[in-house]
């Protein structure tokens, strides 16, 4: 008998809980419809507010309509051979910047043609036994 009490009673306490709580989110619900509404009368005023002040611009399609004028190139394009662009490097600067590296201008050349005392590609097998020391 005592169960049946504590269960009935269990579940009417259950039941006012949830209706409490259904009570504070319907409140919250309306409170942030209220804020929502808000907002978006603020943008929709703003956003007037924006078109307004587009309309006294021009049309996209009479902006293509106007006449710009371009400077004149002053250099022709023949004149641009050893030209570069601002900003960069060329290419001695930037082999400059590789440590122990020497620029090409200062590089001492090595390979020059040296004769060097040999037997001549066309030599028989006789001159080439010649040059074979005997021990």
């Amino acid at each position: 008998m005592k169960s049946l009490y504590i269960i009935a009673l269990f579940t009417l306490s259950i039941n006012a809980y949830a209706q409490d709580s259904k009570q504070k989110t319907e409140l919250q619900e309306a409170s942030h419809l209220k804020e929502s509404k808000e907002f978006e009368a603020k943008m929709m005023k703003e956003a007037q507010a924006r078109s307004a002040e587009k309309r006294s611009t021009t049309l996209a399609s009479e902006q293509g309509l106007e006449v710009k004028n371009k400077p004149a190139a002053t250099q022709s394009p023949a004149n641009n051979s050893n030209k570069v662009l601002p900003n960069t490097a060329s290419l001695e600067e930037i082999l400059a910047t590789i440590p122990g590296r020497e620029s090409r201008k200062n590089r001492v050349t090595t390979n020059t043609k040296s004769t060097v005392a040999g037997i001549p590609n066309t030599a028989t097998l006789e001159e080439i036994k010649k040059t074979i020391p005997k021990n």
